[in-house]
């Protein structure tokens, strides 16, 4: 990609102009939403810890209390990845038509809850695993070392694994960046066809969009001085300069195909870009 990174937030800030309240009100409903579940979970996972204990009298006895409350924890994990899903296209889709100057309305958070469900989720999934596929290796290394109690070789194969690890999950993750993006743009499209199309325009731009991300880290850890606060404006930033990104990774629309039959002389069609 030609364009550097500096222009492409150039164009987020700009883009931010007037639409930051819309972005801080999207991320307030969802964390608020995501926390209130993440609350939930963290007690039930508490109560159920101290029920299988048995520190409680009494508690020990009966487990039916403790199963109830570790399947309540399960559901509300389940619930929050799947919420996650469906709130990222809705995010999405907010800053694509921010970038693209469209009406933004803060209901298009729930584009992902109106606009074929299932797949969103299923892509997050297949992403998903895609990822873990990168951990295989080193979580049976880690089990071979954890029976031989670490010997030395096993130390250095564990290193070697959680480095590849850390290779595989980076640059497959930048390969299937685009995904969500042009599932949210054209949700009729397959899962499959949306992660090979990813997979196409980030050929050669991998190491550009590695290197945003990477450029993020002071105001990632701004954001960690303040306790979370400054989230509020860093995200949208953050969020419209990937669009703006994916906006210039993008094949560009061509022109309508009756365009050529109302004027088909040679000079009308060396005016058209391809």
């Amino acid at each position: 990609m030609k364009i550097k990174s500096k222009e492409l937030k150039k164009r987020a800030k700009q883009k931010l102009q007037g639409n930051y309240g819309l972005c801080v009100g999207a991320q307030l409903i969802v964390g608020a939403i995501m926390s209130i579940i993440f609350v939930m979970t963290f007690f039930a996972g508490l109560i159920g810890g101290i029920l299988g204990s048995g520190s409680i009298s009494g508690a020990s006895e009966n487990m039916t209390e403790y199963f109830i409350i570790v399947l309540v924890v399960m559901i509300a994990m389940v619930l929050m990845v799947v919420l996650m899903s469906l709130f990222t296209p809705g995010m999405l889709k907010i800053y694509l038509n921010i970038s693209e100057n469209e009406p933004t309305h803060i209901a298009d958070l729930l584009y992902g809850f109106k606009n074929k469900p299932h797949k969103f989720i299923g892509l997050s999934l297949i992403i998903f695993l895609l990822v873990m596929v990168w951990s295989i290796p080193y979580y049976v290394v880690l089990a071979v070392a954890t029976i031989t109690d670490f010997i030395p070789v096993m130390v250095v194969l564990l290193v070697i694994t959680y480095l590849l690890l850390l290779i595989g999950v980076t640059i497959t993750s930048l390969y299937v960046s685009q995904a969500a993006y042009i599932f949210v743009e054209a949700p009729d499209k397959g899962i499959f066809k949306c992660l090979k199309e990813s997979v196409e325009m980030m050929k050669g731009n991998k190491g550009s969009l590695f290197y945003i991300n990477i450029s993020f880290f002071g105001l990632i850890l701004l954001g960690y001085c303040s306790f979370g606060i400054a989230y509020l404006w860093i995200m949208p930033y953050m969020y419209a300069t990937l669009t703006e990104y994916y906006n210039e990774l993008k094949p560009k629309k061509i022109p309508d195909p009756e365009v050529y039959l109302c004027d088909s002389s040679y000079e009308s069609l060396m005016k058209q870009e391809f």
